[in-house]
């Protein structure tokens, strides 16, 4: 099922910063919001239509258990063009002192290996052809993707998030427990979102809810419509024809951010020579793009405490591997559109998808 989210009003997702009244007054927002606050307000779409089955959350019983998320997307609404968008590869930059005119078109860094002494740990580097610099919040059409995965092209036209996503601070007080009125110290601040022209597309499976309505969505409960669209939005992924077998190096790109176990490196590669193995896939890790990691955490309410927080992953890390035992269908098999996250899977953490490389 695909669903698209359209916020009604200004909407918060809190960082995993703690954020305690009279000690810190500024809290911050991330933008996208995790995976696992769209998980949750899916299911509280479910069980707000299922009332007399509330009670069984978050036990074996629970009817939400086979939730998954397969895709979180953005779509462009300007004009009703209706373009999918995703987090910009960060192996995609920008050359430095660009004119005004080329502000939104990146280049495709180049694995070069690397045969200098170096505190590298990896063979190889991306490297551009003169100075270059990161993108922060970019994103990249779902065609433009396609050609991306498909290394059928090395310039890319992007669209950046400042453009759409627009930020509202707002001023609050606490009230007092006792008396409801403002109490003392307890003033904060917020950077609310707004979003112009832009919403949100999810891809999942394993649940059923009705075709349209409204549910809440991140800090304050906020009211965002949804409807159920038409899957044929979702085509990032290249033609069977270019699954040749002979391909002995493919890159691994995040869509959603990942949680893994050894910090930013999959488990099933050993740190030390780099080599993993996934199933019945043997491969090596070459080199890898990696942004700084994300704190995200959450409020248990069941519970009434804070859940784990993790060092995530963020969305757009590439990670380049060479074959060793296998093929490049075996890999795009194995990984495209699935799940390599170590923690909340079915939540939509770490999406990848499946490219070649250029060399």
């Amino acid at each position: 099922m695909l669903i698209k989210i359209d916020p009604l009003d200004t909407i918060f997702f809190r960082d995993g910063k703690p954020f305690s009244m009279g000690e810190d007054s500024w809290g911050n927002c991330i933008f996208p919001p995790s995976p696992s606050v769209i998980y949750g307000a899916i299911r509280t779409v479910y069980f707000s239509n299922h009332i007399d089955l509330l009670e069984k959350a978050n036990t074996e019983e629970d009817p939400t258990n086979n939730l998954v998320i397969r895709g979180i997307y953005f779509l462009d609404n300007l004009e009703n063009k209706n373009t999918l968008y995703l987090p910009l590869p960060l192996d995609l930059v920008q050359k430095k002192d660009v004119e005004a005119e080329m502000e939104n078109e990146v280049n495709l860094l180049s694995l070069v290996e690397l045969k200098l002494k170096s505190s590298c740990p990896t063979s190889h580097v991306l490297k551009g052809d003169q100075g270059v610099q990161a993108i922060d919040n970019g994103l990249i059409s779902g065609e433009l993707l396609k050609e991306y995965l498909s290394c059928n092209s090395k310039n890319f036209s992007i669209l950046r998030l400042n453009s759409r996503v627009i930020t509202e601070p707002k001023i609050g007080i606490g009230l007092s427990g006792e008396t409801h009125t403002a109490d003392e110290s307890k003033i904060y601040r917020v950077g609310m979102k707004r979003l112009k022209n832009l919403s949100f597309l999810v891809e999942f499976e394993g649940l059923e809810i009705p075709e349209k309505g409204l549910l809440k969505l991140g800090g304050e409960g906020k009211a965002a419509s949804y409807e159920k669209i038409s899957e044929q939005l979702i085509n990032c992924n290249y033609s069977e024809k270019n699954l040749n077998k002979d391909i002995e190096k493919f890159k691994l790109y995040l869509s959603t951010p990942a949680i893994f176990h050894q910090g930013w490196l999959p488990s099933w590669i050993d740190m030390n020579s780099l080599e993993g193995k996934y199933k019945n896939l043997k491969f090596k890790l070459l080199t890898a793009s990696i942004g700084k990691y994300q704190n995200l955490g959450g409020f248990d309410l069941k519970q009434k405490k804070p859940k784990p927080m993790w060092r995530a992953t963020p969305a757009g890390s590439v990670y380049y591997f060479k074959i060793i035992e296998g093929d490049f269908k075996k890999a795009f098999s194995l990984f495209n559109k699935q799940s390599i996250s170590e923690e909340n899977a079915k939540q939509g953490f770490g999406i990848t998808f499946v490219g070649k490389i250029n060399e």
